[in-house]
């Protein structure tokens, strides 16, 4: 910026030729500043441009990279879902599997315990014979035993009397 000339006003001197050039240099120093607020405002308006422009550039380059990056976010969420339904499905399978496999094991213990009690019905029924016929087979042999004392009583007897 060029250096602005001094503004004092000399009252004392009553000069038209001062105040003349005092008006001259006040019209001088006024066409400069229009100049130069002109040339500001127009660098203002001209930087306001540039930097809305800048701000445009960088939001544009700031909403690129926020989308690339959710949109990678989206795809790691999105194979994350996919392998936690996977590992859900294996576990769904294996779970399956060992309810079947656990469904056999039971059928087969329950069908074991039926063989199991009517082999133990049979067992009870055939031991309640078998005691049937042990005392059936008792009370014949005490009755056999009991006529043979009888008889050899009765042989005594005879012996005896002989």
């Amino acid at each position: 910026m060029p250096h602005k000339a001094s503004r004092s006003i000399n009252l004392v001197d009553d000069d038209d030729d001062a105040l003349s050039q005092y008006s001259k240099a006040l019209d001088s120093d006024d066409r400069e500043l229009e100049v130069y607020a002109k040339a500001v405002a127009e660098f203002k308006v001209t930087w306001q441009k540039q930097k809305k422009e800048k701000e445009r550039k960088f939001m544009k380059a700031a909403n690129a990279e926020l989308d690339e990056h959710v949109d990678r976010k989206q795809r790691e969420v999105k194979g994350i879902m996919n392998d936690m339904e996977e590992t859900y499905q294996e576990f769904l399978l294996k779970y399956a599997t060992n309810e079947d496999k656990m469904r056999e094991v039971v059928v087969k213990i329950v069908e074991a315990q039926k063989t199991l009690v009517a082999l133990s019905v049979r067992k009870h029924q055939e031991t309640m014979e078998a005691a049937s016929n042990l005392e059936e087979s008792q009370l014949e042999g005490i009755r056999q035993i009991k006529q043979t004392c009888q008889d050899f009583e009765g042989m005594t007897e005879s012996f005896m009397k002989v």
